[in-house]
């Protein structure tokens, strides 16, 4: 069975934050893929004639095949990319069962939603320093084992500030695996492979945007609840749905135990005997022959071994040191030819990823909203109802008029407006059309060009932005979120093709990263601001959205054509 895909693909020899400073060569790819399943026997083999000759990690790597191995491998960062995903995305399924449990308000659920974005925020470049000192997979260990255990926790807060702190803390220990786990499974692979494996990993969050909101329908609409500690810990439905989804960031830890380092880490840090170890036990899973039988018999040392070797001096001076390293080499962004580009980029992301992610994180919410409105019992005289109109009818059950969502108090007599199975259902549509717009990517890309695909990203989801107000019922508004996501989605990911195209390459790792932290502080501030905004109107957040929106339309116009020549 023949699988045909197209899309945008950031590929990056080392994908870490903390891979900033080294300058590695990376590219940015428009491709489709043909892609038939082997059959179990087959495996690409390229085997050089054994020599005692040293080889590089790129020989090495090809003479193990890619089989069985490298599959395997891909299972096991599953888990590992559905758990990020699940970490920022979760809390969007819980808030309108959460609103008594925890007495929320509309400004609660917002601090939510941008907590976990926060975390991340705070420890990216800490993780990334870790990651090239202690190695990839010990640091993906702990990460995913101490993601879980904060999710465990999270599922058992009675309140809103220790669910808070739950969270806050998942996003400072998940900043680290998001970014690592990419660098790990690149780093089993050669450059004819990477491309591809990479392609199935950008995958898996597609896949659980499907996912998630599938368990959330299993879950979260049940009557279970029990409790523990003689009453102490009450757990109910949503609860249990926080404590299910720490389960994918346990199985990454349990996937980890039985994957080695990544050879080429290794290698980097002149442990070439255990490199070896890994070479031979990939090339005789993937190839079903002795490992002893593996053709490469000597590894070349790498240029970093000179490194490792000066572990006597002072850790205080090696932290400094690698500190001014990395200021180096982020340094030249700040400086023209650059800073005007990085800029323009920056910006231009920052407003992408706020309204994206923003509208993404609060559609549930607008979704229960309309689900539960009575449109039987409106007033005729007052016309068909709109979006506006059913936020502004919807608060009975959580707040009061008279506080108007911020500093409101949660009547005792509370109680939970009913989660529908469309909200579920429209949240899985949504992700489906998101997936079907990163398979088209490729062809839009060649059919109109990146600048005005880019265009159309920013512009579509403007209007459909400013249209959501006038929206009388759920499947309106369906259709024009699933419009708003395929296209902005998209837009992240062109806008990452630009920084290659105008970066030189010992800038274009370090100008990457620098967007997506920035765009991640867009999306936390978006969460703020949108139940701020609508406790001014209900109109005023959508319309904030669509002008973000229209501001990075503006800005497109000013990105300039690649310089001739880029080192």
């Amino acid at each position: 069975m023949k699988f045909l895909h197209s899309c945008l693909i950031f590929n990056q020899d080392e994908m870490s934050d903390g891979e900033m400073s080294n300058g590695r060569k990376h590219t940015v790819e428009v491709f489709t893929i043909s892609y038939s399943p082997p059959a179990e026997s087959s495996v690409i083999v390229d085997e050089p004639n054994e020599s005692t000759t040293p080889c590089d990690f790129e020989d090495a790597v090809k003479a193990t095949g890619y089989g069985l191995y490298n599959y395997l491998l891909l299972l096991a960062v599953l888990p590992g990319g559905w758990a990020s995903f699940f970490d920022v995305t979760t809390m969007s399924y819980v808030l309108p069962s959460a609103e008594c449990d925890l007495q929320l308000t509309l400004f609660h659920k917002g601090v939510l939603n941008a907590v976990t974005y926060a975390g991340m925020m705070t420890s990216a470049f800490f993780w990334g320093f870790l990651a090239d000192t202690m190695g990839r997979r010990s640091l993906l260990m702990v990460g995913y084992l101490a993601d879980s255990v904060c999710n465990i926790l999270s599922s058992t807060s009675q309140s809103f500030q220790v669910l808070l702190i739950f969270k806050f803390l998942s996003g400072i220990i998940i900043s680290g695996p998001f970014s690592i786990n990419m660098t790990y499974l690149a780093e089993f692979h050669g450059v004819k492979c990477r491309t591809k494996a990479l392609m199935w990993l950008s995958m898996f969050p597609s896949m659980a945007s499907v996912a998630l909101p599938g368990l959330a329908w299993i879950v979260i609409p049940q009557s279970w609840s029990f409790s523990l500690f003689d009453g102490t810990i009450v757990y109910n439905s949503w609860r249990i749905f926080i404590l299910i989804c720490s389960v994918p960031a346990m199985l990454a830890f349990l996937t980890l135990l039985y994957f080695p380092e990544s050879p080429k880490f290794l290698m980097s840090q002149g442990k070439n005997d255990e490199a070896m170890k890994v070479f031979r036990r990939m090339y005789a899973i993937n190839t079903g022959k002795p490992p002893e039988s593996f053709p490469v018999k000597e590894l070349c040392q790498e240029r970093q071994k000179s490194q490792t070797e000066s572990s006597d001096e002072p850790r205080r001076a090696l932290v400094w040191e690698k500190a001014r390293s990395g200021w180096a080499q982020i340094r030249p962004l700040f400086l023209k030819p650059h800073l005007a580009r990085f800029l323009l980029i920056v910006a231009i992301q920052l407003g992408c990823m706020l309204s994206m992610n923003t509208l993404r994180l609060w559609m549930p919410q607008l979704f229960t909203m309309m689900e539960n409105f009575d449109y039987e019992n409106r007033d005729a005289s007052l016309g068909a109802p709109v979006l506006c109109d059913i936020i502004l009818a919807s608060n009975p059950s959580t707040v009061t008029r008279d506080d108007a969502y911020l500093n409101s108090t949660v009547s005792s007599t509370c109680v939970v407006a009913p989660v529908q199975s469309r909200v579920y259902i429209n949240s899985m549509i949504i992700a489906c059309t998101s997936i079907i717009g990163y398979m088209l990517a490729g062809n839009l890309v060649n059919l109109v060009g990146k600048k005005n695909l880019l265009f159309m990203a920013y512009a579509v989801p403007a209007m459909c932005s400013f249209g959501l107000n006038w929206s009388p019922n759920s499947d309106v508004t369906l259709a024009i979120v699933s419009i708003f996501m395929a296209l902005a989605s998209l837009s992240v990911n062109i806008i990452i093709s630009f920084i290659i195209d105008l970066m030189p390459t010992s800038l274009r790792t370090m100008a990457v990263s620098l967007t997506m932290c920035v765009g991640r502080c867009g999306a936390m501030i978006g969460n703020l601001l949108f139940p701020i905004l609508l406790n001014v109107s209900c109109i005023v957040p959508f319309m904030f959205i669509g002008c973000f929106l229209l501001v990075s339309l503006v800005l497109t116009i000013f990105i300039p054509k690649p310089p001739p020549k880029l080192v």
